[in-house]
């Protein structure tokens, strides 16, 4: 070591100043490493089932409250447009995780409870969005509802979460699990097993189970799902949420109601949970329904019809993303978006490389202003393999539901509501949506497996028809509103 003035020289012999420098390009590599994995963010999708669209408060609610989602909407954008991939739950979900037209590979309705059925869930050979964000260093956990098969091959540790606390069917009990029961009285699962854990109530213990997740993974990116059971029948709620909403003179309306105001407890908890781990400005939270509201206790109004219906109110969904880092709050986007998008934008987020066969967009340059078009000119629906369909094309719209006698056509930029036919005056127009529609389903598989979905649908037309209303009647709103 040579001594020049308060500056110190070391000097090495030539192995000595190697291993130094291979250790220091390893530590520098360990650092970038470290530094992009830490600036990448973490994304919780929420999710509620059978949401209506004017539920909420920021999206015009009348007669209750949700003040935690309105806080998270005046954080992010809004979307007035946004849809989901099916007016039900199984299959809707299925587009979410996969980014693709769920028919693609034949998911076009609910599977049955089987838990010793290998054929019957989500497409084994279809890559879900945990596995894709496994794979890159991201923790990834469900929290809730799964409802995409019961059999082994399907379950969420299988797809790719590293860790699941919920229930595998279409629905649960808010407040008990038998040790034998299924479906609806099935256990709740922890990872690959029935545990033995019961419930307090089901909303809450969802919350507290995905913010123990955040919790745990906190010093790693983490993709969190956390699909509520509420406000899906059945009706059971607590004194605390009901007290919050016993103003509502409707008994049917006022729990159904109280099922929301626990989602809404639930999303402030848990974005509570992320700022004091410091982790709010660098998390994209999306909010948002699997599917229309269901029938005669949630609202959809302005919007015609309710889930399982393709009319707009079974397919227009509240929706929302915040990521305080990078889109600017308390903005409202009116274009049409897609639940299928959420898969590429959250990739596209965390730089991982999107499958070349989504049929979602990346919504990030829409979100921060950079590109101003529709992320989509044309969006499709089809169910029952086809006995029900939809388009929208830019602002129009052909709707051919099951129990429907002929196609209808909407212009949705004056006419949200679908209460205008124009197809007997703009039968060019008709035609060239049902052509549309008609080059994309041939695309598609036959359904694997069907349900009583169209005959539900039927039933519930005849009962509007026969109230004279739009939508399953609503008794808890006077008849002229309701129509």
């Amino acid at each position: 070591m040579i001594n020049h003035g308060r500056c110190f020289v070391l000097t090495l012999k030539g192995p000595i100043l190697l291993r130094i420098l291979i250790v220091s390009l390893i530590t520098f590599a360990n650092v970038c490493v470290f530094a992009a994995t830490a600036t990448r963010p973490n994304i919780v999708i929420i999710m509620a089932d059978d949401m209506g669209y004017r539920d909420l408060s920021c999206y015009g609610c009348l007669d209750f409250e949700t003040p935690h989602i309105d806080a998270l909407a005046a954080d992010g954008i809004r979307m007035t447009n946004g849809y989901v991939s099916h007016p039900y739950c199984s299959p809707s979900r299925a587009g979410l995780l996969t980014g693709r037209y769920q028919q693609r590979f034949g998911h076009e309705h609910n599977p049955p409870y089987l838990e010793d059925d290998a054929r019957i869930g989500i497409d084994a050979e279809t890559r879900l969005l945990p596995d894709l964000f496994r794979e890159h260093g991201y923790a990834t956990g469900l929290v809730g509802k799964w409802h995409l098969g019961a059999g082994q091959p399907f379950r969420p540790i299988e797809r790719g979460f590293v860790e699941f606390y919920g229930f595998l069917g279409g629905g649960h009990h808010y407040f008990q699990v038998k040790p034998n029961g299924t479906n609806y009285d099935s256990p709740m699962w922890r990872n690959a097993s029935p545990s033995d854990d019961q419930l307090t109530y089901l909303t809450d213990d969802l919350t507290r189970e995905a913010q123990s997740l955040i919790l745990r993974h906190n010093d790693q990116p983490f993709c969190l799902l956390l699909m509520y059971n509420a406000p899906h029948a059945p009706d059971h709620v607590t004194d605390e949420y009901m007290a919050m909403v016993n103003h509502i003179p409707h008994a049917g309306r006022k729990k159904y109601a109280a099922l929301v105001r626990g989602v809404d407890s639930g999303v402030g908890q848990i974005r509570k949970t992320l700022n004091e781990c410091g982790l709010s400005q660098n998390t994209i939270v999306v909010f948002l329904s699997d599917n229309g509201g269901r029938a005669g206790v949630s609202d959809n109004r302005p919007l015609r019809g309710n889930k399982g219906w393709l009319h707009e109110g079974g397919i227009r969904v509240p929706m929302i993303v915040s990521w305080p880092d990078k889109i600017a709050p308390g903005t409202i986007y009116h274009h049409a978006v897609s639940s299928l998008d959420l898969l590429p934008t959250a990739m596209s987020a965390a730089n991982i490389e999107v499958p070349a066969d989504v049929d979602g967009a990346d919504l990030l340059p829409y979100l921060d202003q950079t590109l101003h078009e529709p992320p989509h000119k044309t969006l499709f629906w089809r169910v029952c393999g086809g006995e029900g369909l939809a388009v929208r094309h830019n602002d129009w719209k052909l709707v051919h539901d099951v129990g429907m006698s002929s196609p209808e056509l909407y212009n949705l930029a004056n006419d949200p509501g679908e209460d205008q036919d124009l197809s007997h005056s703009e039968p060019e127009r008709a035609t060239q949506l049902r052509s549309l529609y008609n080059a994309w389903s041939a695309t598609l598989e036959k359904p694997r497996w069907t349900e009583e979905h169209a005959e539900n649908v039927r039933r519930e037309r005849i009962l509007a028809r026969q109230a004279g209303t739009r939508q399953v009647p609503m008794p808890w709103v006077p008849f002229s509103s309701s129509e």
